[in-house]
């Protein structure tokens, strides 16, 4: 039986093949490949040969059950949207802000596919909420746009049908 949120998945992922918000110049930048999708937020790639963990700046989506996390409503819906959105090989290009990394070690990124900027296609699909950690805001704007966009709609953590 399908899930609520394959038809909302399904759309959310053709949106972004004609939608498009926080460009960046498309030589700006460092071009990676996915290895991993870690949850709804952050992603692990290769860059330069080395696996490196990358947070999606602006964004934060539901915890999915893990060793250190409990399992939030439509964790794993982010984090399979993510999934089939950048899934393991595809080639992304990562925007650093003002502070390149976080306390974790991990790299802060606008992760683009294309001139598609993926932090707002996930909030887009209403499946993860704006944040913003100054001075870290470029990609804030694309983020809360896209996230009101979902919230409008009733997408996502807004659809009354999925009992979040």
């Amino acid at each position: 039986m399908p899930r609520p949120w394959h038809a909302p998945l399904a759309l959310a992922v053709v949106a972004v093949l004609v939608t498009a918000c926080a460009p960046a110049e498309e030589s700006e930048g460092e071009v990676a490949v996915v290895a991993h999708v870690v949850d709804g937020d952050t992603i692990r790639v290769d860059l330069d040969g080395e696996e490196v963990p990358v947070r999606l700046l602006n964004l934060d989506a539901p915890e999915k059950d893990g060793p250190y996390t409990e399992a939030e409503c439509l964790g794993e819906e982010a984090t399979a949207f993510l999934a089939a959105l950048v899934p393991p090989g595809t080639e992304v290009r990562l925007v650093e802000d003002v502070e390149p990394t976080d306390r974790y070690g991990r790299l802060l990124a606008g992760v683009y596919l294309g001139e598609v900027l993926v932090n707002a296609e996930v909030a887009r699909a209403g499946l993860a909420v704006p944040v913003l950690v100054e001075p870290n805001d470029r990609f804030h704007d694309a983020v809360v746009a896209a996230h009101d966009e979902a919230r409008a709609a009733s997408r996502g953590l807004y659809d009354p049908a999925n009992g979040c």
